[in-house]
C-alpha cells in the first residue's frame, strides 16, 4: 500500500511520489453499492420488481504500524522547519481536509490492484502496549478509519522514487506520559484517538455531477479522547478525577498589560527567564477567552507562544500559566526523532480502580482534552 496527497479532492496525482508510512499495514474494506428497489403498483407478483444501482460506498479501515509521522497530515494541517539535520513538523486544527491517492496491492493468481482517489481519514486511534518479546507486540499501532471517493481496478502497481519506502517502526519502550507535568512510569497500555467529526452522509448531494458518489467532505467537531492503564501507588489519579477540574496545576496568574500575535505582556512581573517554558498558557477571561497556548519562552514579564493567538490578548485579558499533560514518542531517546502531544484542558472521565486482592492494581485513566496546545514531530523528513 502507497499514497500519495492531492491537490484538490479526488484528483489523484503521480504515485511515483508516493509514500510509505508504515510496516504491516492491513485493509479491511467495507464498501458496497446501494441498490434502489423498483416497485410496481397492482403488480399480482409480490416481488420487487427490479432494482437499479444507487449510492456507491467505500469506506474501510487501515491498520499499520507508523515508522514516522506523515500520516498525521491527514488529520491536521502541518508547518515544516528546519534545524540543521534536524526537521521540525508543527501540526495545527484545519477547517478542511487534506485527501489522498492509494494503491493497495491485494495478492491473486492474476495482479489485482485497487486504485482510490478521493480518500480522506474521518478518525485515527495510535494504541501502544508493553511488550513480553513475542510476535509484533510492543510495536505502535495506528488504526484510521477512512472513506475513498472512487476505486478503480488495475493490475500493476507504480513504483515508488528510491527514499520514500521506509520500515524502521516506533515501539512500545519510546512512550512517556507526564500527567500534571509528573511523568507516569508505570504505564501498561494506552490509546489516543482523534476525530474530525465527518460523515460523509454529509457530502452526498441531488447533484448530477457526483452522481452515486460522495463530495468533498466537510469536518465537524475536532476531538481528541484516550486512555492510559497504569499501576496505582496511591490516591493521585483518584484525586485528580475526583477534582472534577482540568488537569493542570496553576504555577502563575494575572491580567495582561497588552499582547501580540504571539506574545502575553504583564509589565512588572519579574519571573525568571523561561521558567514557564513548555508550560501552557490559558486565557481564562476578557479579550481572548477560552485560548490555550504553549509557552515555548519567557522574559521577566512577556511570554512568547507557539502559535498565533487567534484574537490578540489585550490589558483586559485575564490568564493563568498551568502545569501540562503530555504524551511522548521517541524512537532513541535523542530527541532528533520523536512526536510530541502537549493537550490543553486535559480532563479524567475515569480514574478508580477495582478491588484486586492478588498482584499489582492497576487503573484505566479515561480522558479527553480540547485539543493540542502544541503538536510537533521532529525527524529527518524535510518536508511532510
Amino acid at each position: 500500500m502507497s499514497w500519495i496527497s492531492e491537490t484538490s479532492f479526488a484528483t489523484g496525482g503521480t504515485m511515483a511520489d508516493g509514500e510509505v508510512v508504515g510496516t504491516d499495514v492491513i485493509v479491511t474494506p467495507d464498501f458496497s453499492k446501494g441498490w434502489q428497489e423498483i416497485l410496481s403498483a397492482g403488480d399480482d407478483s409480490l416481488e420487487v420488481a427490479d432494482q437499479v444501482v444507487n449510492l456507491s460506498k467505500l469506506p474501510y479501515g487501515m491498520a499499520f504500524s507508523p515508522v514516522n509521522w506523515v500520516w498525521m497530515k491527514y488529520l491536521m494541517a502541518v508547518t515544516d522547519s528546519t534545524d540543521g539535520a534536524v526537521k521540525t513538523h508543527t501540526f495545527a486544527v484545519r477547517n478542511t481536509i487534506l485527501s489522498y491517492k492509494m494503491e493497495w496491492a491485494k495478492r491473486h493468481t492474476t495482479n489485482h490492484v485497487l486504485t482510490l482517489a478521493g480518500n480522506f481519514v474521518k478518525s485515527a486511534t495510535l494504541s501502544f502496549s508493553k511488550a513480553t518479546s513475542e510476535g509484533s507486540e510492543g510495536l505502535l499501532n495506528v488504526a484510521l478509519e477512512c472513506v475513498a471517493k472512487t476505486s478503480t481496478r488495475g493490475s500493476s502497481v507504480t513504483t515508488l522514487t528510491a527514499g520514500n519506502i521506509v520500515s524502521t517502526p516506533f515501539q512500545y519502550h519510546m512512550a512517556k506520559i507526564t500527567i500534571d507535568d509528573v511523568e507516569t512510569v508505570e504505564v501498561n497500555n494506552g490509546e489516543m484517538t482523534i476525530g474530525l467529526g465527518i460523515s460523509e452522509d454529509d457530502s452526498r448531494y441531488c447533484n448530477s455531477t457526483l452522481d452515486v458518489n460522495i463530495g468533498e467532505p466537510i469536518p465537524g467537531v475536532f476531538r481528541v479522547s484516550g486512555r492510559f492503564n497504569v499501576n496505582i501507588k496511591d490516591k493521585t489519579q483518584y484525586d485528580q478525577w475526583d477534582s472534577g477540574s482540568d488537569i493542570g496545576t496553576t504555577l502563575t496568574t494575572g491580567t495582561a498589560s497588552a499582547g501580540g500575535a504571539t506574545t502575553l505582556t504583564d509589565s512588572g512581573e519579574g519571573w525568571s527567564v523561561d521558567a514557564y517554558a513548555g508550560k501552557n498558557v490559558e486565557i481564562t477571561s476578557g479579550t481572548g477567552a477560552g485560548q490555550v497556548r504553549n509557552v515555548i519562552s519567557n522574559t521577566s514579564e512577556i511570554l512568547t507562544v507557539n502559535t498565533a493567538w487567534t484574537t490578540n490578548p489585550d490589558a483586559t485579558s485575564v490568564y493563568k500559566v498551568v502545569k501540562v499533560c503530555t504524551l511522548l514518542f521517541d524512537r532513541d531517546g535523542t530527541g532528533n526523532d520523536q512526536v510530541l502531544f502537549t493537550f490543553s484542558k486535559f480532563r479524567m472521565h475515569g480514574a478508580v480502580a477495582p478491588t484486586r486482592l492478588d498482584g499489582v492494581t492497576n487503573v484505566d485513566i479515561v480522558w479527553t482534552a480540547k485539543g493540542f496546545a502544541q503538536l510537533v514531530a521532529r525527524d529527518a523528513i524535510t518536508a511532510y
